[in-house]
């Protein structure tokens, strides 16, 4: 994969750039208090007041909506913006934005602000959407799913040691800000690496006088596998209708994503509010989470490897995230909280939201590009209903019903799944349960 290829220099720079998306995903939930004050929320000598701190909480949370909102906004358009103009700009623009966003929260001083920031950094991620992950398909064409999960790999690892890093500060009385300086850093080393780096189609580009979007084009045509004539299986394809389908696959996209997205910008919140949990013991449950959610990439992946079909893991996987949203809520401990974080982390945040895109795409052979973007624009819609649904849970002090949150959409997503199980096995003829390589 890696021998000889030019291109390894840019790739690791782009799972850099997912290094700091995993920063970026959890900066305010995990710096609550810290902005709570910044933003003039809460004075500090009132942090250690439960109900005017859940207020500001409840607050800061609301400003994690934003980033949703930005999300949304530009995920529509920033896929066919990368296909017309090329995967660097847009790679580079999300870049420039991060390192604006990272150095806003270091200087903003009121919620109006931090929301503008928060849809920043959810704008900048759907142009890294639209533009890193097909760049490192250009880049690997052959081994596209393990640069997918190396890119899901470098998000898991930030969103390990990012949290401890955080505690390990408040641990030591460090200023919190030195939290808001490494990312802030980093984002200008790897967009300042970027803007030198040499990219597949603007290659193709220089050397065949192509435009942008030619060069793409051409590109997929070189790299395209040979596709081998199989009419019973274009047959079945055909039988799958996207207003089915397609919705229905989009729906879980929405309830897997809230799912693990709540436990990863709540848990903090909840162990602390709910279970008085210290920063730094609060701080370790969502780097449980984070861990668990790293070993299932690998984990699954080597299963798919082994002809384990991906439609069976999703039929199976989330009921466990659902039933660990109970065990908190009718055991609330330290422990079962601790230990519900690693079981979401595995059975929800590891590779199922790309795995159901991925059998979205079995569905649905052609347009992938409109699939994708129907995919996780429905997705997107959580990163916004998600942090306005905790913040007001937190407000009306029900925390604790963050759980039941957790779930209900752990649950749903495995019901919708078999729905999907039972028409993937009328339309392909094959149970979800059977081995993929034997049966070929």
């Amino acid at each position: 994969m890696f021998k000889n290829n030019k291109y390894n220099f840019t790739a690791i720079l782009l799972w850099m750039a997912y290094f700091c998306h995993g920063m970026q995903a959890i900066i305010i939930s995990q710096n609550s208090q810290f902005f709570a004050t910044k933003w003039g929320l809460i004075d500090a000598a009132d942090l250690s007041d439960a109900k005017k701190l859940a207020a500001a909480t409840a607050a800061v949370l609301g400003a994690v909506a934003w980033t949703g909102i930005g999300k949304i906004s530009f995920l529509t358009f920033s896929g066919p913006l990368s296909d017309k103009i090329g995967r660097k700009p847009v790679a580079v623009a999300g870049l420039a934005g991060y390192v604006v966003m990272f150095a806003g929260f270091l200087f903003a001083n009121n919620i109006m602000m931090a929301n503008i920031l928060a849809f920043v950094g959810g704008a900048m991620t759907s142009l890294f959407d639209g533009s890193m992950n097909p760049a490192l398909f250009e880049m690997y064409p052959e081994n596209k799913s393990t640069a997918s999960v190396l890119g899901k790999t470098f998000i898991s690892v930030s969103s390990i040691l990012y949290p401890l890093f955080v505690a390990f500060l408040a641990t030591n009385s460090m200023s919190a800000e030195i939290g808001i300086w490494l990312p802030f850093i980093l984002s200008i080393l790897v967009f300042l690496g970027s803007v030198f780096a040499p990219f597949p189609d603007l290659d193709l580009q220089k050397s065949e006088g192509l435009k942008p979007a030619q060069a793409i084009k051409e590109l997929a045509n070189r790299q395209a596998p040979p596709v081998a004539a199989d009419s019973a299986s274009s047959n079945s394809s055909s039988r799958a209708k996207f207003i089915i389908d397609g919705t229905v696959l989009s729906l879980f996209a929405l309830s897997i994503y809230s799912n693990f997205y709540l436990f990863q910008q709540a848990s903090k919140i909840y162990a602390q509010n709910v279970l008085a949990m210290d920063s730094t013991a609060a701080a370790a449950v969502t780097s449980w989470y984070q861990f668990g959610g790293l070993v299932a990439t690998i984990f699954f992946s080597f299963l798919m490897a082994r002809g384990i079909r991906d439609i069976s893991i999703l039929v199976i996987s989330p009921i466990f995230a659902g039933l660990a949203g109970l065990a908190v809520f009718f055991f609330p401990s330290p422990t079962v909280l601790t230990f519900a974080g690693i079981v979401v982390g595995f059975c929800s945040a590891g590779g199922l939201l790309q795995m159901g895109n991925g059998v979205l795409n079995q569905f649905f052979t052609s347009n992938k590009g409109f699939n994708t973007t129907v995919y996780y624009f429905v997705m997107a819609l959580g990163s916004y209903i998600v942090p306005q649904a905790a913040s007001s849970m937190i407000a009306s002090g029900k925390a604790e019903m963050i759980m039941i949150f957790v779930a209900v959409t752990g649950i749903l997503s495995a019901v919708i799944m078999a729905f999907v199980g039972k028409r993937y096995s009328h339309i392909f003829g094959v149970s979800i349960f059977s081995n993929s390589k034997s049966a070929k």
